[in-house]
């Protein structure tokens, strides 16, 4: 299962992340830091500030894409923080969770999707045949538990369980909020980028 639970993102709160997504994002995060300090330590040139600019471009994109996205679960809502933009869905308004390619809410007819968790067809089948392969390490019923189930469906499920012990929330209309932080940590470096290519190609 690639996605994690952890009980300390909040009192009462559980997260649920890509585990091999976010590995990928902070992997980058290390190669830039290491790069960078080679620029800083013998570039002079406007070719090393273009590629110091490409770098902190690229942890901007880590960040907002592989280390930001998740799914928060508390006693109040479940929240959906994508790339861009935070969706805080009460526990009341919430018809119901769908899986599948991704995780989905449904409140009346609006679909809402986390951009975490999502797997495409071929992902699926391949994490399907691992699955299998593995079952002989498996007692039976952990194998049989576990059997064509990807990170998606056991997020979905406990959100299912979670939205029948909140079933008697109260109602109160979903939100949808830029996430400044991710905007910021994209748009900084990219202007940054931008002028750094303009000055070189002069």
């Amino acid at each position: 299962m690639s996605a994690g639970v952890f009980p300390k993102a909040a009192p009462g709160a559980r997260t649920f992340r890509s585990g091999g997504i976010r590995f990928c994002g902070w992997a980058w995060m290390v190669f830039a830091v290491l790069n960078l300090a080679d620029l800083a330590w013998r570039g002079r040139d406007i070719a090393s500030a273009v590629a110091a600019a490409v770098m902190l471009l690229g942890c901007g994109i880590a960040y907002a894409v592989a280390l930001r996205p998740r799914i928060v679960a508390d006693d109040e809502a479940v929240r959906f923080h994508n790339l861009l933009r935070d969706l805080h869905l009460p526990w009341g308004t919430v018809d119901r969770f769908e899986g599948g390619d991704a995780v989905y809410a449904y409140v009346g007819e609006e679909r809402h999707r986390a951009f975490v968790l999502q797997t495409s067809p071929r992902a699926r089948a391949k994490q399907e045949l691992k699955a299998r392969r593995e079952d002989k390490k498996l007692p039976e019923p952990v194998a049989e538990y576990m059997r064509g189930r990807t990170a998606t469906d056991f997020t979905v499920e406990q959100l299912r369980e979670l939205a029948t012990e909140h079933k008697d929330a109260e109602q109160t209309p979903v939100t949808s909020t830029w996430a400044w932080p991710a905007i910021i940590a994209l748009a900084a470096p990219a202007l940054l980028t931008a002028v750094t290519i303009i000055i070189a190609s002069t």
